[in-house]
């Protein structure tokens, strides 16, 4: 990773946290926030991973990874911006579902750099669980409870949680291999 990833990476990081702050202080406008920043963030990383397909991965070996991706981010963003008109409780769990997508597929991927005893397997499944835990908590609140406050704060609390590994990530230092 260069200075510059770093550097943006622990901006990034540090902008997650008073995102997660914010609606922790504020979650009487959590839902239309969530909504917002979740539907940008979908398509943005879509659109993205696109144009990346489009102009250099479709060259790559692996490169449809980066279409397949594209697509899926898109319509997942594009189903985001439907639901804004369902009540709270749909788009809370839509987000929440995701998140333990995320959480689940952090393990995944944990445990695979794992077998291949890869240094860094460890902060991966530390996220991996800490995301998926918070999704499966959120889930919970979200179909027991009428408080959909709960489920703000705890979605609230797995977003400055990223944002926190996020900033760790940063320093963290990367192997750099060589070819001889």
């Amino acid at each position: 990773m260069s200075k510059l990833q770093r550097f943006n990476s622990f901006i990034g990081g540090l902008l997650t946290v008073f995102f997660g702050l914010a609606l922790y202080m504020a979650p009487f406008m959590g839902v239309d926030m969530i909504s917002f920043v979740m539907t940008a963030a979908l398509l943005l990383l879509g659109i993205r991973s696109l144009y990346f397909y489009f102009t250099m991965s479709r060259h790559m070996v692996g490169g449809k990874y980066s279409l397949f991706s594209g697509i899926i981010l898109t319509d997942l963003g594009v189903c985001a911006l439907m639901i804004k008109s369902f009540p709270p409780v749909y788009i809370m769990i839509y987000l929440l579902l995701i998140h333990s997508f995320y959480g689940a597929t952090d393990i995944m991927v944990a445990l695979r750099a794992m077998r291949l005893k890869s240094k860094s397997w460890r902060i991966k499944l530390l996220t991996g669980i800490g995301n998926l835990t918070l999704g499966v908590l959120a889930i919970i609140f979200g179909f027991t409870g009428e408080d959909i406050f709960r489920v703000i704060y705890i979605y609230a609390l797995g977003v400055v949680y990223t944002g926190i590994m996020r900033m760790a990530n940063a320093f963290r230092r990367t192997a750099v291999p060589y070819i001889q």
